[in-house]
């Protein structure tokens, strides 16, 4: 079953979108790891422009090393300029378009919850699965965002369906 999954995106900016974070410098390039889910690589296309730290940054090139993507920026030419950047989130400008089953958090957060009642008030971004984070008269809890769990997402509806688990929709400590 393909997985369900989140868009990443910025609430800091206006039309910005969080695609990605820049990791360790690697060579003497200016090339820097890049963690990107593998649907945004998109972004990171040649001579494609990215914002980090509310500048603009041209993408001079992407490779894959050995953990992973890494890229490269016009702007960047050395392993000291590259290091300068470490470490900071990457925008684009707009949003990609979203494959089946993904959807952006800012449209989740606020649903209701059927059957039981409540709401979502948050998304969490996990490694292994993102979470969303329910509320529920005086109590909140977490349910794994997976197809198994969260059979129904009817964003033009207003709601999504939790399947009821006992010991899962109870608060967490």
């Amino acid at each position: 079953m393909k997985k369900r999954g989140l868009a990443l995106e910025s609430n800091s900016w206006i039309n910005r979108v969080r695609v990605a974070r820049l990791g360790k410098p690697n060579g003497l390039e200016g090339f820097l790891g890049l963690y990107v889910e593998p649907e945004d690589l998109v972004y990171f296309e040649d001579n494609s422009t990215v914002h980090i730290e509310d500048r603009p940054y041209t993408v001079r090139a992407v490779r894959r090393g050995k953990k992973g993507p890494q890229v490269a920026f016009a702007e960047v030419t050395s392993r000291e300029q590259a290091e300068a950047i470490r470490g900071n989130e990457v925008f684009a400008s707009e949003r990609r378009d979203l494959a089946d089953n993904e959807f952006w958090p800012g449209d989740l957060a606020g649903l209701e919850v059927r059957p039981g009642g409540g709401k979502v008030v948050a998304v969490h971004h996990g490694a292994g699965q993102d979470r969303l984070e329910i509320e529920r008269g005086d109590i909140r809890f977490e349910v794994p965002f997976v197809k198994e769990l969260v059979p129904v997402v009817d964003i033009e509806g207003g709601y999504i369906e939790v399947l009821e688990i006992e010991g899962l929709n109870q608060p967490s400590d």
